[in-house]
């Protein structure tokens, strides 16, 4: 009996310990579900450089994009995500379209394949 009681007084506070830590991190995710990005809406402007043509940016809440580049006729969707200012880019487009910069600047560099140039937008 006295083996038993030595080993709940040795569980219980490691239990409590993990059962702290999960609350917390509960915690965190629904703090980080009320966040919503400065950078959210619509964002309209320009690429240029070995292609050129249009370029929309729509900014969801938590810092998700989705992107619109429009070259000669041709419409492509994208997506990316925003860390902060800063585009937290990944090919996600068919031909392989990928932004680097900010929107803090509202501007930055693109590259697809060999092919790269610039970029700008506003917000609108």
């Amino acid at each position: 009996m006295k083996l038993r009681i030595k080993h709940l007084l040795l569980i219980f506070p490691l239990l409590l310990v993990f059962s702290c830590e999960h609350l917390d991190e509960i915690e965190r995710n629904k703090q980080q579900e009320n966040i919503t990005s400065p950078y959210m809406g619509k964002w309209s402007g320009s690429y240029s450089g070995d292609q050129s043509g249009t370029l929309i940016l729509n900014v969801g809440k938590s810092g998700t994009i989705e992107g619109i580049k429009t070259s000669q006729g041709q419409q492509e969707t994208f997506y990316s995500g925003l860390i902060g200012s800063s585009i937290n880019s990944a090919a996600t487009s068919g031909s392989g379209f990928i932004l680097y910069g900010n929107l803090q600047s509202k501007s930055g560099t693109w590259k697809m394949g060999s092919l790269n140039g610039t970029w700008s937008v506003t917000k609108n």
